[in-house]
């Protein structure tokens, strides 16, 4: 596991929503018949940023969340990866990913699973 550069990894953990006029189900891929499905509404997600500084993170978040035709709706927490690294606190697909984003040009990734929800 390559542990050296982590520092300039953040993991947002925020709720979604789609820009309207968008529906949620048209911008994710899932391996589901979209007939059946119920009508999301929005997700939980984290978001893997690379940047100096939380500063950054706060400015990259929404810029790579319009390019994706999403918004913030809540951001639940931000952490520097690194401590979650020596902390053994990620999984390794989790792992895998902060190591494919440290060796691109990519500076925003939606990370592992995102959680959607309907209105009740």
């Amino acid at each position: 596991m390559r542990k050296e550069g982590f520092y300039s990894l953040w993991i947002v953990f925020l709720n979604i929503k789609p820009i309207k006029p968008h529906k949620f189900i048209d911008l994710i891929d899932i391996e589901h018949e979209n007939n059946d499905m119920p009508e999301f509404i929005g997700a939980w997600a984290n978001i893997i940023i690379k940047a100096d500084d939380i500063h950054e993170v706060l400015e990259i978040l929404p810029a790579g969340l319009l390019e994706k035709n999403f918004e913030v709706v809540f951001v639940d927490k931000i952490e520097n990866m690194n401590s979650l690294v020596e902390h053994e606190n990620l999984n390794q697909m989790v792992l895998n990913e902060a190591n494919w984003i440290l060796d691109s040009e990519f500076v925003f990734m939606i990370s592992d699973c995102i959680y959607p929800y309907v209105d009740e």
